[in-house]
């Protein structure tokens, strides 16, 4: 499944997509029919969003790390909900590098409530970079992309509607009207014509 909705991402990435653009306080929703996602910036290059293609979803962070593609590193989340650690996968798309994280639930329940969310991940050097989101709206536009996500799979179960049948008017047949036939009469024998056994007819 993590396989199919980095491939999803790495689509809506490289189209130029168009479709409903909402603003939730600090979160951006992006409705795309089939693709939807709610992020939020921290600044130009660092981003925290949820993205679902169909009814699967993930949340994922996008910054200025480097990191080997495929590979997973720890990342300590903190929030008024919230506080535990993650697991992150670095994931190349198109240059840019995101990190989708999991589990899933634990995000979700840390951008549920309060005004910020931070992550710290562990750098080579043994320090760490921590980044804070503001959760400004992201509850209504989580829910948002989450209920367009539940539809989508609705969407695609409704039966083809039906078409009306067709009517076919033809054009009225005109039927000529037959001439009288006129009743040919009766043959009398002439004196040369011989009768037939059987028959009534006397010849004079």
């Amino acid at each position: 499944m993590m396989k199919f909705l980095v491939y999803a991402l790495l689509t809506v990435s490289s189209l130029a997509m168009a479709g409903e653009t909402v603003s939730y306080q600090s979160w951006i929703v992006e409705l795309n029919g089939k693709t939807n996602e709610a992020h939020t910036v921290a600044d130009a290059n660092t981003s925290l969003g949820l993205f679902c293609s169909g009814e699967q979803c993930l949340f994922y962070l996008h910054q200025s790390l480097n990191c080997t593609p495929g590979a997973k590193y720890s990342v300590l989340m903190n929030s008024p909900s919230i506080s535990t650690a993650l697991s992150m996968e670095c994931t190349l798309i198109n240059g840019n590098v995101f990190q989708i994280l999991t589990p899933f639930n634990a995000v979700l329940k840390a951008t549920q409530a309060g005004e910020v969310v931070g992550f710290a991940v562990a750098l080579q050097s043994g320090a760490f970079a921590v980044t804070q989101f503001s959760l400004a709206g992201a509850k209504p536009a989580i829910e948002r992309v989450l209920n367009e996500a539940a539809n989508s799979q609705k969407r695609e179960q409704l039966p083809a509607p039906v078409a009306p049948p067709q009517i076919i008017i033809l054009p009225p047949i005109q039927i000529a009207p037959q001439a009288p036939q006129t009743p040919k009469s009766p043959q009398i024998p002439g004196p040369n014509q011989n009768v037939k056994p059987g028959s009534n007819d006397i010849s004079i």
